[in-house]
């Protein structure tokens, strides 16, 4: 019973941790990648600063700077067509779904731009598509709204 028990705390562990992980695994799946560009920041106190701009620019409380982990973007310049584009967007598109705390904040489409915006479990995440750029930027943390 005690084993059982155990083992059942280990797999929900395991489980969090792989949901948990979605978007970091789509950033490190593509990072390495030359055709992308990459920037990732820490949670150090230029990190915080950097941080802190890009969230009051999404009108988040700059109380939560503290729960701030570090911020991610990924830049992909390519045709609307292109195979790596898809993939990327499909994996983004999957980590949220998975995500059972993801809540899409804003989704916007103009002029051959689509802008989404989603609160998952990991922080905010901002996918931006024009017609030959994808950029997807997530700050890892936990946030409040106002």
């Amino acid at each position: 019973m005690k084993k059982t028990t155990i083992l059942v705390a280990a797999l929900l562990m395991m489980a969090i941790t792989a949901q948990a992980q979605n978007i970091q695994k789509v950033f490190e799946k593509y990072s390495t990648n030359e055709r992308f560009s990459y920037t990732s920041i820490g949670s150090g106190p230029m990190g915080v600063e950097f941080g802190l701009d890009f969230l009051s620019m999404m009108d988040i409380k700059t109380k939560d700077a503290p729960k701030l982990k570090g911020l991610r973007v990924l830049t992909l310049e390519a045709a609307p067509d292109d195979k790596l584009m898809k993939s990327v967007i499909d994996d983004v598109n999957e980590a949220v779904k998975k995500d059972k705390k993801a809540e899409t904040l804003v989704e916007s489409r103009n002029k051959g731009t689509e802008t989404y915006i989603y609160s998952t479990s990991e922080g905010l995440l901002l996918v931006n598509k024009k017609s030959k750029e994808l950029s997807i930027v997530c700050v890892f943390g936990e946030f409040s709204k106002n």
